[in-house]
């Protein structure tokens, strides 16, 4: 997370580590810090931090990252939190926008934890602010992500020029450039999957770059390919958020039985109980019902 994250020795440690965490390899990315884990600098840690995180062990970031912890690896043990209690999401936030305010941090390990927090909360705009004016290559990919969320693809077009001005070969410029690439459309998307299939090939398949190559099939009526792909999806974790989702999608779309879908929905549940796509489908589900029961009750005082 170094302000001068493009200059880097691709033969180290910490570009190994980084870059599996970027590709979705998140127990790759853990497993090249753990055997320096006790000498690692702070920045190197960041990256494992961050893979507990995303693989829903955030309680060995806890045990790890004490509350009186000094260094900015305190923000991981706040973004555990915040993921565990949303309801205190906005305290956690007010903590770390003091610290944002106030610590000298060149690792820039509290702006984007805290951009990732506020992203969470669907505050994309105040992620926005926390990341505007960086040339950190991370910084400018989670601003790309915020601005595709508020669908503001221009804006993103823009960034991700700059992010191609200062290393267009980068793992994450090339991320950027297919995501944009999918929300600009099917003109686009074989971009994309080029992109996906690239990273396949150079180093290994992972839910998030096989999801992408899934997007784009389904995206292009390509649906066989789709399914393959997150079949493959599948073998690399049984519970991948995302891979559910399309599983779920591309049933509906190739008219898959009821009980199919129910079966990934059950699912989602199951494993997301609080996860945006879940809560908004109940909200909606429960909102279809109560339309139904004002029509049939209405329906009711007519006919009588």
């Amino acid at each position: 997370m170094s302000k001068t994250l493009q200059e880097e020795d691709t033969n180290s440690t910490l570009f190994y580590a980084r870059n599996e965490y970027y590709i979705g390899n998140f127990l790759g990315s853990v497993n090249f810090v753990l055997p320096e884990q006790g000498t690692a600098s702070t920045e190197l840690l960041s990256y494992m931090y961050l893979s507990y995180l995303a693989i829903d062990s955030g309680r060995l970031v806890a045990s790890y990252v004490k509350e009186n912890n000094e260094t900015p690896l305190l923000a991981f043990r706040y973004m555990h939190e915040a993921f565990e209690q949303p309801e205190k999401i906005e305290d956690i936030l007010s903590k770390l926008m003091d610290k944002v305010a106030i610590d000298e941090d060149e690792t820039n390990i509290w702006h984007i934890a805290t951009a990732i927090i506020y992203c969470y909360n669907n505050q994309f705009e105040n992620a926005l602010k926390i990341l505007h004016g960086s040339n950190n290559l991370e910084s400018m990919a989670l601003s790309v992500q915020c601005l595709l969320r508020m669908n503001r693809i221009d804006l993103a077009k823009q960034l991700m020029g700059k992010m191609q001005e200062i290393s267009d070969d980068h793992t994450l410029t090339q991320l950027a450039q297919a995501w944009v690439a999918l929300s600009t459309g099917t003109e686009q998307m074989q971009d994309a999957f080029h992109i996906f299939q690239e990273f396949c090939e150079k180093y290994k398949p992972t839910p998030l770059l096989l999801n992408g190559q899934a997007v784009v099939h389904i995206g292009l009526e390509r649906y066989e390919e789709a399914d393959a792909v997150l079949r493959e999806a599948l073998t690399k974790k049984h519970n991948d958020y995302d891979t559910l989702i399309n599983l779920m999608v591309l049933a509906h779309l190739t008219g898959k039985s009821s009980e199919t879908i129910t079966r990934y929905w059950d699912q989602l549940q199951q494993f997301f109980p609080k996860s945006e796509f879940v809560l908004d489908m109940e909200n909606k589900s429960a909102e279809f019902d109560k339309l139904c029961s004002q029509y049939s009750v209405e329906e009711t005082l007519t006919q009588a």
